[in-house]
């Protein structure tokens, strides 16, 4: 084989790579009336949930829904940003902290409703065990029975006390190369809210070529206590391919389980602000 084809097909291999960016996970979301739930019954609440998307998902299927939900992450979630101005929302970017058992971990995540744009943005980090994605995060809203965002974003273990735009640059040195912003510029806990939540998983749905995992997250504003009740509820599932090579019928059948679950209208909440949009309208005086 000569340079020549060699580099043909380099360039072409490239150029097929960059004119359609793979998305190598789906989640499709739904936020719950947060009122259905409550810390001290949280457990048969989650599984009266589990019961009825069941039912409704092997209707609408006639394919099973397995495994019994366990009770997987307990962590702390915080947003942060610039007070004021909210520089990272007003570009489409998240910055969020992430402790588990004492762990840090930071997640730098670009949204866009082009995945062309939005896999342009190079959210690549420097830190050791730094791992990144392009997914598709589908939802719904009262306007539309499907809405699809694609999150570019990277997540990597953290050290750092987090309180200046230096801590993310410190992860992510193409962002400030193409941003540019001031190391020293502060960043706060957006909506000065620490978020306290707790993840169930272990329920899967039998999609064919790929099993969906599902998982129902609960946000609360302290440290929920026996009265507790989450200010925050979602149920979602998602299936990855790190080929993006999905079939046909996983897609169809994806589609078909979030409609079915869509229609569990004394669960669903189409009003519900999402989680990200959640925390930013926490405290509407943050961004101003």
């Amino acid at each position: 084989m000569t340079y020549r084809l060699l580099f043909v097909l380099a360039c072409c291999t490239t150029s097929m790579v960059n004119a359609n960016p793979d998305v190598t996970s789906r989640e499709y979301k739904l936020m719950l009336d947060a009122s259905q739930f409550s810390y001290n019954s949280e457990y048969s609440d989650v599984q009266d949930l589990i019961d009825d998307v069941e039912t409704a998902v092997e209707s609408a299927l006639s394919r099973n829904v397995t495994g019994t939900p366990q009770l997987t992450k307990r962590r702390t979630v915080m947003f942060f940003d610039v007070q004021g101005s909210c520089d990272l929302n007003a570009a489409g970017y998240s910055f969020r902290e992430r402790v588990d058992n004492n762990q840090s971990e930071v997640t730098l995540k670009f949204r866009s409703q082009d995945r062309y744009i939005s896999d342009f943005e190079d959210v690549s980090s420097s830190t050791n065990g730094a791992e990144t994605k392009l997914e598709a995060d589908i939802g719904k809203s009262s306007e539309a029975p499907i809405k699809i965002v694609y999150g570019h974003s990277t997540k990597a273990p953290n050290t750092r006390t987090i309180n200046k735009v230096d801590d993310i640059h410190a992860h992510f040195p193409e962002f400030e190369n193409d941003y540019g912003w001031n190391d020293n510029t502060s960043l706060s806990l957006v909506g000065n809210l620490t978020v306290h939540e707790r993840v169930y998983k272990d329920v899967f749905i039998d999609l064919g070529q790929h099993d969906a995992e599902l998982s129902v997250t609960l946000w609360y504003n302290a440290a929920p206590t026996q009265s507790s009740s989450p200010i925050v509820a979602e149920v979602s599932f998602k299936y990855e391919d790190s080929s993006a090579d999905y079939s046909r019928k996983v897609v169809n059948r994806a589609l078909d389980a979030f409609s079915a679950m869509q229609g569990l209208t004394s669960w669903v909440d189409n009003n519900a602000l999402t989680k990200t949009r959640f925390v930013y309208q926490y405290d509407n005086s943050f961004c101003n």
